[in-house]
């Protein structure tokens, strides 16, 4: 096995000018390293399905490339080329190799499929390179040629490499019709989130150049100003009152290192960025403790995930529009460093507004005033202009520009209007059938508002957001979720021209997403390899609390029937104990042995949705808190009678949708012990 794995590295050497290796190798010698980074304890158990923590894996991989690096193994010539290295960004790879002078490396991607050369260059002068590649081409041999530069960017020398990368997966093929590109922008788009659950960026050709295969919340990713991704994982969440909120992201730059896993009691939605004078991260969260959601944003620590401040829309207006869990809805906001504050979308009361941090007020609100007549915010309403047309639904608003001195504080906003008003009926909507991409200036001395520019665009019914070219001066309306059966779209980017609103920019997308932006693969912000001083992890989740003895009637002997391992299935992740089930079908969770008795609650909400109620998710119990020792793990479940209701279980099997069998379902409330331990050393 050893001569043809020696082999074949040879042919592949010749082939591709290159040493090549992948992710499952990175892997398997991250393995082999013997540190703790976790909490310092060991935790065993006889659970199949078992994981160390993401960003645990990439920290050893780290430390696996700096052993190579300092190893001196590669040279320029005979350089070490890993696809994919984190095993989460297929077009990306890593050129690993030592120089005898400090040098900068830059490289050339050869272009393909009607799209032209692509250049970057990692500045940074050292004598150990590992440089970062992206934007390469699926499905093929990618030319690559790679120059050392002296600190005065003479070229040395160079190499040409071959690298082959797969195909994308079949949601991706063939999956974007470019009608129109303005013919100056070179940057990449990036479209992400949606219930395609594809997350990717292109060319001016439509070629994709980048993607993640990550579990990415149909919110997408969120950039942060330090070039990292913040990537709320759809799949581990905590029950809500509506639609279960990610409870662990995950920091990320662009090859796919994960840099840590970020946890939030609450959970992250639609929302996140951070803060250019500190780097904190405000996240859209929900306060969940007075039974209402989506209403609340969270400022976390940056370096431990604290929570240090939180605004909530319900101590922000009065109860008049408070008629439902969801009723502010945020979905976008922008910050304002040298005041504090947020100008932030509430959806479900067609409203933008600006909101000191400071101070927990509101500074102005704009949105139709009859809305707001008999409500206690009149009086922050902006006076609009005559000919203001009104916008319901909203998303993505985003700041164009500043404008203050002189007697003058004014600022430029853009935003998507989805033009929808089912979520919150008011008389005054129009029903054409259109959404659009709307500009205003607020006059915030004079407490006004002009529309400066409203252009329709296809009606994209939810999501979506507006994007600015400063260079190209070229405005975007990022329709996220719309139905053109012409040409089968599910999504379309349209550029305009600014000045005079003609589209320069149209492009059709077969899947949705949440939004578009605009992506540069900047190499100074994809660090050579995490800081090893931080830790894998920041924030919290709820933990498991003592109790004095188990609930009455929990019987040791009662184990889970076997034919409910499908509904309900058993996970360790690192120092996480993972329990995948249907929404709210988990009340309770105890680890108790002899000595202890620990509980997890899942019980503080209850599903106030339908569609929600059929989800299937992570719930997640921390094992930090609890005293070293072996535990058994029993559980309190809520949900249908499957072991004794074959019917229930036929129909399901089926998917069949009939609403007089939804009559025969009988739910139960029962205790169950498992075969499951976990023994924590």
């Amino acid at each position: 096995m050893a001569v043809k794995k020696s082999i074949t590295a040879k042919l592949k050497k010749l082939l591709y000018n290159v040493n090549i290796q992948n992710q499952e190798w990175l892997k398997n010698e991250a393995l082999k390293i013997n540190e703790p980074y976790i909490d310092g304890r060991n935790y065993s158990t006889n659970i199949e399905k078992q994981s160390r923590l993401s960003a645990d894996i990439c920290r050893r991989k780290d430390i696996v490339i700096d052993n190579i690096l300092n190893k001196e193994i590669y040279t320029f010539e005979n350089a070490l080329f890993i696809i994919n290295p984190f095993g989460y960004s297929p077009l990306t790879g890593l050129l690993v190799f030592n120089t005898d002078e400090p040098c900068k490396v830059k490289y050339v991607i050869k272009g393909r499929r009607n799209s032209g050369d692509y250049t970057n260059c990692d500045e940074t002068l050292s004598k150990k390179h590992q440089v970062p590649v992206l934007g390469m081409y699926d499905g093929c041999i990618n030319t690559i040629i790679f120059y050392l530069l002296d600190a005065n960017n003479n070229e040395i020398c160079q190499h040409t490499v071959r690298v082959r990368c797969s195909r994308v997966g079949t949601a991706l093929r063939n999956s974007l019709q470019v009608t129109k590109f303005h013919k100056n922008t070179s940057r990449f788009l990036m479209a992400t989130g949606g219930y395609s659950s594809v997350n990717y960026a292109f060319d001016s050709n439509g070629n994709i150049r980048w993607y993640l295969t990550m579990p990415v919340h149909p919110y997408g990713v969120h950039m942060l100003s330090n070039g990292h991704m913040l990537i709320p994982d759809k799949r581990m969440r905590r029950p809500n009152y509506g639609n279960a909120h990610s409870v662990i992201a995950y920091e990320t730059d662009l090859i796919g290192r994960i840099h840590r896993n970020i946890y939030h009691t609450s959970g992250f939605h639609h929302w996140a960025v951070s803060k250019e004078n500190d780097g904190n991260i405000l996240m859209a969260t929900s306060s969940r403790y007075d039974t209402y959601m989506e209403n609340t944003i969270d400022e976390i620590d940056k370096n431990t995930g604290e929570v240090l401040r939180s605004v909530n829309a319900n101590h922000l207006f009065d109860s008049t529009y408070v008629t439902r869990y969801d009723w502010a809805h945020i979905n976008a906001f922008e910050y304002i460093p040298e005041e504090d504050a947020v100008i932030a979308s509430y959806r479900n009361i067609h409203t933008i507004a600006k909101i000191s941090l400071k101070t927990n007020e509101i500074i102005w609100l704009l949105a139709n005033p009859a809305f707001y007549k008999n409500t206690g915010q009149a009086d922050k309403v902006l006076t609009p202009g005559k000919d203001t047309k009104w916008f319901f639904q909203q998303h993505g608003v985003k700041i164009l520009e500043k404008i203050n001195g002189n007697g003058i504080k004014k600022i430029k906003i853009a935003l998507f209007d989805n033009h929808t008003a089912n979520r919150r009926p008011v008389d005054y909507f129009d029903n054409v059938k259109k959404s659009n991409l709307m500009v205003f200036t607020i006059d915030e001395i004079n407490m006004s508002a002009h529309m400066d520019k409203f252009i329709p665009v296809p009606l994209s019914i939810t999501r979506s957001n507006v994007e600015f070219d400063q260079k190209n001066n070229c405005i975007y309306a990022m329709c996220a979720n719309i139905k053109d059966e012409e040409t089968n779209s599910r999504a379309k980017i349209l550029g305009f021209d600014y000045n005079t609103n003609e589209c320069v920019t149209d492009i059709s997308c077969a899947n949705d997403f949440f939004v578009a932006n605009f992506l540069d693969f900047n190499l100074a912000n994809i660090k050579s390899t995490t800081n090893s001083e931080m830790p894998v992890t920041a924030g919290s989740l709820y933990q498991p609390v003592v109790m004095d003895r188990l609930p009455d009637g929990f019987d040791k002997d009662n184990l889970l029937p076997s034919n409910m391992k499908k509904k309900i299935s058993f996970s360790l992740n690192g120092n996480i104990l993972q329990i995948t089930c249907k929404d709210h079908t988990i009340k309770k969770v105890y680890l108790y042995n002899d000595s202890n008795i620990y509980v997890q609650n899942f019980d503080d909400t209850t599903q106030l949705t339908k569609i929600f109620k059929e989800h299937v998710y992570t719930i997640s119990i921390p094992l930090e808190t609890i005293s070293k020792g072996t535990y058994q793990i029993g559980i309190e479940y809520c949900g249908p009678d499957y072991w004794n209701n074959r019917q229930v279980q036929k129909d399901e099997n089926r998917n069949i949708e009939n609403n007089n069998k939804e009559k025969e379902i009988k739910e139960i409330t029962a205790l169950f012990n498992t075969s499951y331990w976990i023994k924590i050393q």
